[in-house]
């Protein structure tokens, strides 16, 4: 009997410790920014972006929208905050010459979704 209460707590205590680690250390996933905050910018279809794989070449730039809307601008304006995003990155990391190339373009329902390379040139 005293080893079945050992067994119990043991498995409790591990399942919590297991769940404290998961809520700590969070997702993998990169953190996303607000095109329209990060830039004093007021698109309308409100982009979300995060950048990737960054190192000394190249770096990745994925742009989706924020709000849902339809028309021309939905493809407009995330691709704009594409285009000012690789600017900015690239004067960042003191890039004078790039190419920005759109590797990726879909629609998730409302949403559409840009991914871009920047090459170092």
């Amino acid at each position: 009997m005293k080893k079945t209460i050992r067994l119990r707590w043991t498995l409790w205590l591990l399942s919590i410790n297991a769940a404290v680690a998961v809520l700590v250390g969070g997702c993998a996933t990169p953190e996303q920014h607000s095109f329209n905050r990060d830039f004093s910018e007021n698109l309308p279809t409100k982009p979300n972006y995060y950048i990737q794989n960054e190192d000394a070449r190249h770096f990745t730039i994925t742009v989706h929208q924020g709000t849902p809307s339809t028309g021309a601008e939905r493809v407009i304006n995330v691709k704009e905050a594409a285009s000012t995003i690789a600017k900015a990155e690239c004067q960042r990391l003191g890039w004078d010459k790039w190419q920005l190339n759109y590797i990726q373009e879909r629609d998730q329902g409302w949403m559409h979704v840009v991914i871009a390379e920047v090459t170092r040139e």
